[in-house]
């Protein structure tokens, strides 16, 4: 394979599994595209905008050797095509969860990891205005948790935190190549003035907040797009 595909077959690899299950007739993810896709439409609006920024300012960027020279608004096509195939993958991980393991996950995943989800990043945050990756990063989240946990009280939250430890696995190995694991170089780039500078190996500590934030929004919007469209088939029957 030549290098400069080596960001697409990673989206590829990210979605291939998922998208091929997506028509099992018992958890018939297939059934959900709409809300999941008018999902992850509302979340890349915030999503690629902070990526065109952070780009143009260089608080990261992408190594061409690695990705095929195809741009829009600065970045390249297999970055767009990354706030698809993740959120994809990662929603199905979540809603396979919930059918085969349809109990509530231990209290912990309901009470003190919210509630920890809520402060640690809003202290992280405080503590790293100027760092923008980490500051935006651990604000947004926890922010969001914040409203989610104290105000909406959203009954999935339990779920979706199991989920994402789940979701960590296959992060920590596609997430390791991106940043340089395995390979040469780094098929995307951290200024490291702008984070923490502690990585998980060769992944930025951020990234797995930056990924936690990116499928939280997602299941948050899935969710009530679902339930407004399981309410309206009920309704037509």
């Amino acid at each position: 394979m030549q290098e400069s595909y080596l960001y697409a077959a990673l989206d590829i690899f990210t979605l291939s599994i998922p998208l091929l299950r997506s028509f099992d007739t018992r958890v018939a993810y297939f059934k959900s595209f709409g809300s999941l896709f008018r999902s992850m439409l509302l979340v890349m609006l915030l999503f690629i905008p902070w990526d065109i920024l952070f780009t143009a300012r260089g608080y990261w960027g992408f190594n061409p050797r690695y990705h095929l020279d195809l741009h829009l608004f600065g970045l390249p096509l297999e970055e767009w095509l990354f706030f698809i195939v993740v959120p994809f993958s990662c929603v199905f991980i979540y809603r396979v969860l919930n059918f085969f393991f349809p109990k509530d996950p231990p209290a912990f995943f309901a009470g003190a990891l919210p509630k920890f989800l809520v402060w640690f990043p809003l202290g992280v945050a405080a503590l790293n205005f100027g760092r923008w990756y980490t500051f935006s990063t651990f604000f947004l989240l926890g922010a969001a948790m914040a409203y989610l946990v104290y105000v909406l009280r959203v009954p999935w939250m339990a779920r979706f935190l199991r989920a994402y430890a789940v979701i960590l696995i296959p992060f920590l190995l596609v997430n390791g190549v991106l940043t340089g694991s395995f390979i040469e170089e780094e098929v995307v780039w951290y200024n490291d003035l702008m984070n923490l500078g502690r990585r998980i190996g060769t992944i930025p500590m951020e990234d797995a907040f930056y990924g936690m934030l990116l499928i939280l929004l997602n299941v948050f919007f899935y969710e009530r797009f679902e339930a407004q469209r399981l309410q309206s088939l009920r309704t037509d029957k």
